[in-house]
């Protein structure tokens, strides 16, 4: 034992003195997926064969999947399955393969490469929420060679490259002494009910200590580590994660400001009995929006009083998409009619919604200048506002007073006054709404554009009955 313990005191002396950096984590692959193979390229009719796949990474060759059932040739499988995402985030995700493939998370697109290719890897980002998300993966062979491999891991997450340090102790308090060491490429491990060194470890009652020598980015980093049961992680001695209790797997995160260079990261975890699990990984987070003094600034911006959410539209109900967190900025270029809801620039170059009741605005244009960016029809072909709809009951609001769906069924809320334009949301029955224009006729309606909790579109008001009345 004490020529063990002497290896890796002698290793962690050498790596932090020659730590080459920081890599990926190690990517998930899921579990539990639906296969659906098909005997054409389209996905279409009925499946010839069915089965659960353990996960999306085959090398057939030039073989079948399915011999004597699935051609080798010209065959197509669609993958389906309700998966786990322990945080929330931005999640890359990762697909090999020689043909076509398609990645859908909860039925967005995330990787389209339906085409005919040799063994390419395509990558394609989303950003989700902590919990299970439905994935869908569609693939075809055309000929030749078949491949498909798809994993994913959050985009960003980093851990130390080259391995770690590893300590072992057959208590739950690293009490000396020793009982195994070695050098391991990550914390990443789900033992279950086993060992981590069969024969020298325990499988219950022992605890571990792990060493880590990156070189990072100056920045504030997030360390994420989850666990069943304690975990605790110091950077340069500093207490960043501390959960050191009992409990099934959960993960704890802790930021911290590191400067560019080298650092010692050092993980402690305890296992007391049933399932061991632990990982361990952190991100650097996007750097603030510098915002100087009003008297400065060229434009407007919004700074967070307290961490944001950003969602797809102007409205509690739309997807979450990311957060600004307390006292960062971002340039607003757009808002909704009644400025509740102000529309932004995002550190990664997208676009978001926040909520206009948790900022500072600060800037040198006026919000009124700000273009309204949402709930106004820009297209030419949508119809003229006139005083009656032929066909129709005569029209019973107003600009700028209060309407209510009568009693029955809710009304859509559509981004454009037509029935073949997107519905955003539902108005329920007996809900009430601000009328900001109209009427507008289209498809043998009367419709308005209306604010309901924040949500602005268009609504019908009649044809050959009366759905909204004004609110009494």
């Amino acid at each position: 034992m004490r020529r063990i313990t002497f290896i890796v005191a002698a290793f962690v002396l050498f790596v932090g003195a020659f730590w080459p950096g920081v890599a990926p984590v190690s990517a998930d692959t899921g579990s539990n997926w639906t296969g659906e193979y098909f005997n054409n390229r389209y996905l279409s009719g009925t499946a010839i064969f069915v089965r659960l796949d353990s996960a999306i990474a085959f090398d057939w060759g030039g073989g079948s999947p399915v011999p004597g059932i699935v051609p080798a040739d010209n065959f197509s499988v669609r993958w389906t399955g309700p998966q786990s995402f322990a945080s929330g985030g931005t999640y890359r995700f990762t697909a090999t393969t020689d043909d076509g493939v398609r990645v859908y998370v909860d039925d967005r697109l995330v990787i389209d490469a339906w085409r005919d290719q040799l063994r390419t890897t395509v990558t394609g980002d989303i950003t989700l929420t902590a919990g299970q998300h439905w994935v869908r993966v569609e693939y075809y062979e055309a000929g030749d060679q078949a491949v498909i491999y798809v994993s994913w891991a959050l985009a960003g997450a980093q851990t130390a490259s080259g391995g770690w340090a590893a300590e072992y102790y057959n208590n739950t308090t690293l009490t000396a002494p020793q009982a195994g060491g070695r050098l391991e490429q990550s914390v990443d491990y789900n033992w279950g009910l086993g060992s981590p060194i069969p024969g020298v470890v325990n499988a219950d009652n022992f605890s571990a200590r792990w060493w880590g020598f990156p070189q990072l980015e100056a920045g504030t980093y997030t360390f994420v580590a989850g666990a069943d049961d304690g975990v605790r992680v110091w950077a340069d001695g500093t207490l960043v994660v501390d959960n050191w209790n009992a409990g099934i797997y959960r993960e704890t995160r802790g930021n911290i400001y590191l400067s560019a260079g080298q650092h010692t990261i050092r993980v402690e975890y305890f296992e007391l009995s049933g399932n061991a699990q632990i990982s361990v990984y952190w991100f650097r987070q996007a750097a603030a929006t510098a915002v100087p003094p009003t008297q400065a600034v060229q434009g407007l911006f919004a700074r967070a009083n307290v961490t944001v959410r950003v969602r797809s539209g102007p409205g509690t109900n739309y997807s979450r998409v990311g957060a600004l967190p307390g006292g960062q900025s971002a340039q607003v270029i757009g808002r909704n009619p009644d400025s509740s809801w102000l529309e932004v620039t995002l550190s990664g170059g997208g676009r978001g919604w926040i909520s206009a009741a948790y900022v500072t605005l600060v800037g040198t244009t006026p919000l009124s200048s700000i273009p309204i960016t949402i709930g106004v029809p820009s297209s030419p072909t949508t119809p003229p506002v006139t005083a009656a709809c032929p066909g129709t009951l005569p029209s019973r609001l107003t600009v700028g007073g209060r309407g209510r769906v009568t009693p029955g069924d809710p009304n859509n809320l559509r981004i454009q006054p037509t029935t073949s334009s997107v519905a955003i949301g539902l108005i329920p029955a007996g809900g009430t709404f601000t009328v900001l224009a109209g009427p507008v006729c289209a498809n043998g309606f009367a419709w308005w554009q209306v604010n309901y909790n924040g949500l602005v579109g268009w609504t019908p008001e009649a044809g050959g009955v009366y759905w909204l009345e004004p609110a009494y």
